[in-house]
């Protein structure tokens, strides 16, 4: 295949950015004269189709990836990452974040006027009702699609029959969900 011209990689360029898959206006902004023509045209060229197809294959992300990251958002502890020295001082291992690939956990770092640093984690709650209804945890709690609300409610629910269970004595290995709507 031959390489792409300035002009048709501005149009690959446009047609995936700015442009919104729209092959027209991605012709006009990389200066084709006659722009509706040309961009169904180079639409349909081989070699440009090819070079979206890759940025496109190489932009998405694969759905068992998706759940990898949700579930690491569900789980993610910072403590992990923390080191306590003698005198109380935490500090936070962001190259070991990095190296192990957990950069995604992390929604916010900033350095305040006092020279401390703030980590702010990304939220666990909509990630565990993601993996809730992905594994259908939901499936006949109630009639009605589960929100947020409620969602967070049967995971309180559950959390505290296992902590009831755990100071009991009880070890059963899967948790029962409530009977009823929780209130």
């Amino acid at each position: 295949m031959r390489p792409l011209s300035y002009r048709q990689r501005l149009f690959v360029e446009y047609y995936l950015g700015e442009s919104k898959g729209c092959a027209v206006d991605a012709a006009r902004r990389a200066g084709y004269s006659a722009p509706h023509p040309e961009g169904v045209r180079l639409l349909k060229t081989p070699t440009i189709r090819a070079a979206i197809d890759a940025r496109v294959m190489t932009a998405a992300m694969a759905a068992s990836e998706v759940l990898a990251r949700v579930a690491d958002l569900a789980s993610a502890d910072l403590t992990e990452f923390i080191h306590v020295d003698k005198p109380g001082v935490c500090k936070v291992d962001l190259k070991l974040v990095k190296r192990l690939g957990l950069g995604h956990l992390i929604k916010r770092v900033r350095i305040k006027k006092d020279g401390t640093t703030e980590i702010d984690l990304e939220a666990k709650l909509p990630a565990l009702v993601k993996l809730g209804e992905y594994y259908k945890l939901w499936k006949g709690e109630a009639e009605q699609q589960v929100t947020m609300v409620d969602a967070a409610k049967l995971l309180e629910a559950r959390y505290e029959k296992l902590r009831k269970d755990r100071e009991g004595g009880n070890t059963a290995g899967d948790l029962p969900g409530p009977t009823g709507p929780v209130q």
